[in-house]
């Protein structure tokens, strides 16, 4: 039989064939890769096709031909394709703890002050068409022609803390002190509440003395309240996890037209409501990561 000829050639008679795991190793495999790579004694920062391919092959004698075997193997042990979350070495975990206290603390107290509490934040949206031409010249080879064209489109969000609900702006224009001005009136007129606290994050036109200056008395924001996170800290804004969601939601479809790409964007965040705030965030289940 041609497997188990392949078995003989290939050291591995009696139909074991080196290019298969048992049930039973893929068990050890997945308790092994519950650990860094650095205990299985492989010289890898997360597992990946590489680091797999080494402890495979050390620890059972079986390698397999192609990265996508792999990359099969990895997703029937639950793990990713996807690379681990990008590590900025600015990142100062001791302040963003003490900051991130310091602002619940105060955020807490403020609805039963009369105040409204939103979280803002920007986003770009991309749409992007694949289009595949072939051609078969008489006497010659297959040509494929791939071309990819992309759109996108930026927008601006307030989620409320208090009703759970987010609106979404489209950006027209650049992102600068005075877009800002336009899409922080945008609370003022949006609620009746007498005073606004607005959490937001440290890009440069948030801090403009364009727009600054108008949260002085007698000025056009005078209501808002700016409460400014940590910097590189875009994990613990209510807003970002929102579009996270609503991204997830339509990676997967593709639609026609970029018009049809963010409308199904903005739709799944206008039609939910989102229990965000600064104590209870989504968090990445273990298992979607490389780490």
């Amino acid at each position: 039989r041609p497997a188990g000829l392949c078995s003989v050639v290939t050291g591995h008679a009696g139909d074991e064939n080196a290019a298969e795991l048992t049930r039973a190793q893929k068990e050890q495999l997945k308790e092994t890769l519950g650990g860094p790579p650095s205990q299985s004694g492989i010289k890898a920062d997360f597992w990946d096709v590489p680091a797999l391919r080494d402890v495979v092959r050390i620890e059972f004698g079986v390698e397999y031909s192609s990265d996508s075997s792999y990359q099969l193997l990895m997703r029937f042990l639950g793990m990713s394709f996807k690379l681990p979350d990008p590590f900025d070495k600015r990142r100062d975990e001791a302040a963003i703890t003490a900051r991130m206290a310091r602002i619940r603390q105060e955020v807490a107290e403020l609805p039963a002050r009369g105040w409204e509490v939103r979280a803002v934040d920007e986003v770009r949206v991309e749409h992007e068409v694949e289009t595949r031409r072939m051609c078969l010249p008489g006497g010659g080879r297959t040509r494929l022609r791939v071309d990819r064209t992309r759109f996108a489109r930026s927008f601006f969000g307030a989620l409320s803390l208090t009703s759970k609900k987010m609106k979404v702006h489209p950006i027209e224009g650049d992102q600068n002190a005075e877009w800002m001005t336009l899409a922080m009136a945008r609370p003022v007129r949006g609620t009746e509440n007498e005073k606004i606290a607005v959490v937001l994050d440290n890009a440069g036109f948030h801090h403009a003395k364009a727009v600054t200056d108008l949260y002085e008395p007698g000025q056009a924001l005078e209501r808002i309240t700016p409460i400014h996170l940590p910097p590189y800290a875009p994990d613990h804004n209510p807003t970002e996890h929102v579009w996270n969601a609503a991204k997830a939601h339509i990676a997967n479809i593709q639609r026609d037209t970029p018009e049809q790409t963010h409308s199904a964007f903005t739709n799944y965040i206008t039609s939910r409501t989102f229990d965000y705030d600064f104590e209870h965030l989504p968090i990445t289940p273990p298992e979607g990561n490389l780490v």
